[in-house]
């Protein structure tokens, strides 16, 4: 105990999008200097995240643990975003990044003021399948996780528990698609939480599809993480991480978790784990934050886990003092602890943790934050420094915190890595549990970098659980990433790969091992920024299933209906002409499960997908080809109803229309045949409600041979009833 304390689906197929050659989209960062040292400074009030008060939680109660921060691209710009939790203090704030090195707070106008309780940490993952990254909040005593959609308008909607049921406090969310079905499912981490025999611990969650959750933790096989020597119905876990140790495919599971209670789940790939013991690892005592990476550059991924040192080696309390654990992966997903010869050992009282290329030299570098003291027994423990061990490129690291400027001392929980800023390195950000936040500028004059952002298909629009592997200049070594949308306690690092370069101008080659098979690969990427589709030919587009129809999409007899684009638009019912072929007009009932994926009230959301050079066998006038250029033509950008102006935004984004991201016009251009882009849409009621709604979409695509389509689709919201 801590101080006083007591620690009371089936695969769906989806078409898969990619840019010209599975090529390159955008650029987005510039290449920094080169040399190999990393200088922090303290940018907390130039970039206006200052006067944000933490938690300032109750002694000698959970709200201790508390203090978490998120990091994402929540509006779709390219640049990183925050979300800070902030116990008895306020409701969590969410700060914008504007992309001129400030942040501005738009948590009243992101409709997020409004959340009352004790919230623990917050998480950004795409739940839901619409490309926007939506908002989960933990909760601590008993107040109710509370989840946000994201409705890609720059608000959220209304707080739903998305079928969350955590009753009791919660520390840290990690998203993954363990069961491999095409959508990021979630581990809760519940250390105090009391678990009855044979009962969950509500750790584990399956995504339904829609966005929202089951209980799946015991028909998975999990049991608490509790102590080995302790009472076993206390869940002890701190911090967990979907990760694929063995390189099967599967994402496996790493947990940290107190008092001895770590655990190494492998994924059996049947929908269930076991537990894997071996080496006697892990051995950590207290285990709390975590990061994952490939710290030996072998190609798997190892995991480092704080824990508490004591540099008199007495523990005042009841708590261990042989600090932090590396453990080196040798490819199997058996781990060995490689802590004394790294020399990571020595953390004093750590919290979240991450593993970054922080000189931008090619190795990863490791920080984490610090402090705790609240406890008489623990004070020695208050003003702990963050900690930076800077690597040496053989195994071994040097602390080096104090040198670099980074040493802070705010009592903090959680802490993020990712270049808020753009300008090729990576900076630190710090949340607290008994000050504000602290954000520390990287300003050294590091190597050259390229960070890497993809765009999965469906749910999993960031490409989570994808691999990325990079070799820097002629003749580099081998660098591996894998996207996650992981915890490293309390916080979670963007999902974008970042590569140091060195003193090399380029990537010599960049590959992704796509989720579910695929490959993209690109030879000589200039240091910066890169954004990929995963490759084109996925053969759901080619082959619709029977409820989901290729739409020629015309709605006038000018359309020579050369077939360069198509619509599709899932479970609505889709209007047929006398013939039975399906025509360009759809409808659903707003509310039916059957055709409604998930919309507001008031409002029928829909699932639309364009395609592009679309060889659907079903059409036999269809001839595929490339696309040179297309154009968004309804709704219009100026539209007066929001919902048009949301809708056409949408659609610029998913079919590189617009710009945004960096994307150039044209980023279809040369497409393979194959394309397909999922956009979700909702058309509102009209009459207050009472009368059918409407929308029309249009997109005009053109071949480098001449040809033009321009394809309506015609949507439509009925009454319930």
């Amino acid at each position: 105990m801590r101080g006083r304390l007591s620690p009371g689906k089936t695969a769906r197929p989806g078409c898969v999008r990619a840019a010209a050659g599975a090529a390159l989209a955008a650029v987005f960062a510039l290449a920094a200097p080169t040399t190999s040292l990393a200088i922090f400074v303290d940018a907390t009030v130039a970039a206006g995240l200052a006067g944000v008060e933490q938690f300032h939680g109750e002694d000698e109660t959970v709200e201790v643990f508390g203090g978490g921060v998120a990091a994402g691209d929540v509006d779709r710009d390219g640049f990183t975003d925050l979300c800070f939790t902030r116990g008895r203090s306020g409701p969590p704030v969410l700060f914008r990044n504007r992309g001129d090195g400030t942040f501005e707070d738009v948590t009243a106008t992101a409709g997020l003021g409004a959340p009352t309780g004790l919230f623990s940490s917050a998480a950004l993952a795409d739940v839901d399948g619409d490309g926007w990254l939506d908002l989960l909040l933990l909760g601590m005593l008993d107040t109710p996780p509370r989840l946000h959609r994201n409705a890609g308008d720059g608000t959220f909607l209304p707080a739903t528990d998305g079928g969350l049921v955590l009753p009791g406090s919660s520390w840290s969310a990690s998203f993954g698609d363990w069961d491999r079905d095409g959508d990021l499912d979630l581990f809760v981490s519940r250390w105090g939480q009391l678990v009855a025999t044979g009962a969950s611990a509500r750790q584990l969650w399956r995504n339904r599809g829609d966005g929202t959750f089951e209980d799946a933790t015991l028909e998975a096989g999990l049991v608490p993480f509790a102590s080995p020597s302790g009472v076993p119905q206390v869940d002890l876990s701190f911090t967990g991480n979907f990760a694929d140790l063995d390189s099967d495919g599967w994402p496996d599971l790493l947990v940290a978790a107190d008092y001895g209670g770590s655990g190494i789940l492998h994924n059996r790939g049947d929908g269930t784990f076991e537990r894997v013991v071996g080496n006697g690892v892990p051995n950590d005592e207290n285990g709390m934050g975590a990061a994952i990476g490939d710290v030996d550059g072998d190609g798997d991924l190892d995991w480092f886990v704080t824990s508490i040192w004591d540099p008199d080696g007495v523990a005042e309390g009841a708590w261990g003092v042989s600090g932090n654990r590396l453990y080196l992966n040798d490819g199997s997903g058996r781990f060995s602890d490689a802590t004394a010869t790294a020399g990571v050992r020595e953390g004093w009282w750590g919290w979240g943790a991450t593993l970054a290329d922080l000189d931008a030299d090619g190795d990863l570098d490791l920080a984490h934050a610090n402090g705790y003291g609240y406890a008489p027994a623990s004070i020695a423990f208050r003003s702990d420094p963050t900690r930076i061990f800077l690597s040496n490129g053989d195994g071994t690291f040097v602390e080096s915190a104090l040198a670099l400027g980074a040493a802070t001392t705010g009592n903090d929980r959680g802490i993020v890595a990712f270049d808020y800023d753009r300008d090729g390195d990576l900076d630190l950000v710090l949340s607290s549990n008994h000050d504000g936040p602290t954000l520390l500028r990287n300003d050294g004059p590091g190597g050259r970098s390229l960070s890497v952002r993809l765009r999965g298909p469906g749910a999993l629009s960031e490409g989570i659980g994808a691999r990325v592997r990079v070799v820097a200049g002629s003749g580099g070594a081998v660098q591996m990433r894998e996207l996650r949308a992981g915890s490293n306690y309390a916080s979670q690092d963007p999902a974008e790969a970042f590569f140091g370069l060195g003193s090399a101008r380029e990537a010599a080659r960049v590959e992704v091992s796509w989720p579910g098979g695929g490959t993209t690969v690109i030879e000589h990427a200039a240091a910066g920024g890169i954004v990929l589709d995963p490759p084109p030919g996925d053969p759901a587009c080619a082959v619709a299933a029977a409820d989901n129809p290729c739409i020629t999409g015309s709605t006038s007899t000018s359309s020579r209906n050369e077939c360069l684009l198509e619509w599709r638009v899932r479970s609505a019912e889709v209007q047929r002409d006398p013939l039975g072929r399906p025509s360009a007009r759809v409808s659903c009932r707003e509310g039916d499960p059957a055709c409604d994926a998930g919309g507001a009230p008031g409002a029928c959301a829909f699932t639309v997908t364009a395609c592009t050079s679309n060889r659907d066998p079903r059409l036999s006038s269809c001839a595929a080809g490339d696309v040179a250029s297309l154009e968004v033509r309804a709704p219009r950008r100026s539209s007066r109803s929001a919902a048009e102006r949301v809708a056409r935004r949408r659609l610029d984004d998913s079919l590189g229309a617009s710009g945004r991201l960096g994307v150039v016009p044209g980023v279809f251009r040369n497409a393979t045949p194959d394309r397909c882009e999922d956009v979700r849409v909702e058309v509102p009621l009209a009459g207050g409600g009472t009368r059918t709604g409407r929308m029309t979409l249009e997109v005009k695509v053109a071949s480098s041979d001449g040809r033009t389509d321009s394809d309506k689709l015609s949507l439509a919201c009925l009454p319930p009833g």
